[in-house]
């Protein structure tokens, strides 16, 4: 018996977020649950941030903890929650998701259908060479894995998986731009056949079925190889900029208040985009802003990117081609 099922305090309505997103904790606060936040796990030994969690559960009478961002693969956050029974995911679950490596060894270890679906060395010893990955989020229900959304990744030359053996150093939405030779394009939708996508949606959800995961968002990397898809690596979260804003563009949904939604229970609509959205890299960064909205469909200027929209692919690749002053 859990902690917190010992002293009978849990209720199903209040939560307790840790390193929420302030829209999080908006819809959260709008559906009617009693929300509680650790902002920040930082400043914390992992004996503090363990006792806190606990102290922070019984005060408010916690009966779901959701782990954001960083959080969401802190080792005393996942632990504390599962012990005190107020974690969606079994500790274990989220921890195997986040280690490149583990996953490279469980898909390994499951069977011949796996073995030749991970993202292993080339010859020499050297790391996988790709030119385009595809960034898969999903939301999970009660372990039913929904599809939310495969962006692009695209690099005008080749490039090298970046996460080495046993680590992970992606940015939070596990895309590295620098890393590739030239210009790093993210596209939603992703252009790819039914067929493509079919096999992508399969890899994701499967390696989420095979680690346990039952509820939550989660990113999971597939790199496009010479040999067909293959499983880079995955987090235990939604994903980053500027492909959670791709997404939100196209469909109109707001991730956070889907995330709301599967946790009181209620449907959670699907991701149908109208139009398409590309992230381009600011070819010139010190242009600044104000000229990069008079490009045709500009939706926002951030973080390096000119995020752009369109009805079609073909206008999209002209508006991107008019960004970067060259043909895509």
């Amino acid at each position: 018996m859990t902690e917190s099922a010992r002293c009978g305090i849990t209720d199903s309505r209040r939560l307790l977020l840790v390193h929420p997103t302030p829209r999080l904790e908006s819809a959260a606060t709008e559906a009617g649950y009693h929300v509680a936040q650790i902002a920040d796990t930082a400043g914390f030994t992992d004996v503090e941030l363990r006792s806190h969690l606990r102290e922070t559960v019984r005060a408010h009478r916690v009966g779901m903890l959701i782990a954001c961002g960083e959080a969401s693969t802190h080792p005393a956050v996942l632990e504390t929650a599962e012990q005190l029974g107020v974690s969606p995911n079994p500790a274990s679950a989220a921890r195997l998701l986040a280690d490149a490596t583990e996953v490279r060894d469980l898909l390994n270890r499951s069977g011949p259908q796996w073995q030749a679906l991970t993202s292993s060395a080339e010859p020499g010893g050297g790391p996988p060479r790709y030119d385009v990955e595809y960034g898969v989020e999903t939301l999970t229900a009660e372990g039913m894995h929904r599809v939310t959304g495969i962006v692009e990744l695209r690099f005008t030359g080749r490039r090298e998986l970046e996460a080495a053996p046993g680590s992970f150093s992606a940015p939070a939405d596990g895309y590295d731009a620098a890393a590739g030779d030239g210009v790093a394009l993210h596209t939603f939708p992703a252009p790819i056949t039914g067929p493509e996508g079919a096999e992508i949606r399969a890899l994701a959800t499967g390696l989420l079925d095979l680690v346990g995961y039952e509820f939550g968002y989660a990113f999971t990397r597939v790199a496009r190889t010479e040999q067909g898809p293959r499983v880079v690596d995955a987090l235990p979260r939604q994903a980053g900029w500027p492909a959670s804003r791709l997404i939100e563009l196209t469909t109109g949904l707001v991730a956070e208040q889907e995330l709301v939604r599967a946790l009181s229970g209620k449907h959670v609509e699907a991701a149908t985009p109208v139009g398409y959205a590309v992230a381009v890299p600011l070819p010139d960064t010190s242009a600044g802003s104000e000229r990069m909205t008079d490009f045709a469909n500009v939706q926002e200027v951030r973080d390096g990117h000119v995020l752009l929209t369109a009805l079609t692919p073909a206008e999209l690749a002209v508006r991107t081609a008019a960004v970067l002053g060259r043909p895509v």
